[in-house]
């Protein structure tokens, strides 16, 4: 399993998406983002019809082309998924954990200034995408209300009998969470973005707490690979004082799946993470508590910088140097300073 891991890890073949270049956006243009907002549903609409036209024009080029091209086997993967046997991880205890100080110290120079802030509506999510040409991570899922890309037909939606629960994406690697419940999970399993051939799965089991009831069992949110490294996000989505220790961040070695750190509680529960330089850029908050992004040391787990906002994140999404961050109930943009 280690050689396996290892082999994928190092691909350097994996597909990349293509992201278009933008002009960069001045502080004056974000006050129209309110406006391209309301814009954006007309302009779907148009771009549909458009699309749909030019399919219905292209039918017949794109019927032979699917003729000409080789047969494959939308299952191929699953059996495959199927043989892998979640590596199970052990939980190295309650709070703060870092298995060794590291021999040398990296300089951080990350700094976060603000530059935009901005009340949305609330339910304006797609539109704050749209409007701000932000890429969603996500694939949509069968019963969630938000959009995003088509998941793989290869990708299979049940895993040792519990069904997908959600699903992104990054250049490399395909993320699946498989659980009991809609939403929650704690196997994660790693597929190759351009082939969808299984990496691996890992078992978070042991990070949720059997003591807590629904909606208090902390579940795997998000997770990125960067290098020989995995940093996973487990949280849960009620009130602290209920189940305190949660809301953190923890990074595996790929190499040997050892635990390095785990962040303290209660620093990240937003629907994601970004790794910037040598930090991680992530947000916690809840009603009638504290709400703040975090810069975290990648080499310790350790809180380097905490910056308050209105509500809890939702999504900190990077685009060329500015953070996009858009919590319950405002957004923000972040010069990224190095």
């Amino acid at each position: 399993m280690i050689a396996i891991i290892s082999l994928s890890i190092m691909l350097t073949g994996c597909t990349s998406q293509h992201e278009e270049e933008e002009e960069h956006t001045s502080t004056s243009e974000y006050t129209d983002i309110e406006t391209e907002e309301n814009l954006s549903t007309e302009t779907h609409l148009e771009e549909s019809d458009a699309e749909n036209e030019m399919e219905n024009t292209d039918s017949g080029a794109a019927m032979e082309a699917q003729d000409e091209a080789p047969e494959t086997d939308p299952d191929a993967s699953a059996p495959a998924a199927a043989d892998m046997s979640p590596i199970h991880l052990e939980n190295p205890g309650v709070g703060y954990y870092l298995a060794e100080e590291p021999e040398t110290v990296q300089e951080h120079t990350l700094q976060l200034e603000q530059i935009y802030e901005k009340a949305n509506a609330i339910t304006d999510e797609e539109g704050w995408f749209a409007a701000n040409q932000l890429e969603i991570p996500f694939y949509g899922m069968p019963g969630s209300f938000a959009e995003g890309k088509q998941l793989p037909e290869q990708i299979p939606d049940s895993f040792k009998s519990l069904p997908l629960t959600q699903s992104w994406f990054d250049d490399s690697f395909i993320y699946c969470v498989y659980g009991e419940v809609y939403y929650e999970g704690y196997l994660l399993n790693l597929y190759e973005k351009d082939t969808c051939e299984p990496v691996m799965s890992l078992d978070f089991s042991a990070f949720c707490s059997e003591e807590y009831e629904y909606g208090e069992y902390q579940w795997v949110r998000w997770a990125r690979v960067d290098g020989q490294m995995l940093y996973v996000s487990l949280s849960h989505n009620t009130y602290s004082e209920n189940a305190p220790n949660h809301a953190y961040i923890t990074a595996i070695d790929l190499t040997d799946m050892s635990i390095l750190w785990k962040t303290e509680p209660l620093v990240s529960n937003a629907r994601n993470f970004e790794i910037i330089g040598n930090e991680i850029v992530c947000g916690y908050g809840f009603t009638a508590e504290d709400d703040f992004l975090y810069q975290i040391d990648r080499d310790t787990g350790r809180i380097l910088e905490q910056i308050p906002v209105n509500s809890q994140a939702d999504y900190i999404i990077r685009k060329d140097d500015q953070l996009f961050v858009r919590t319950y109930d405002t957004n923000y943009v972040f010069q990224i300073i190095q």
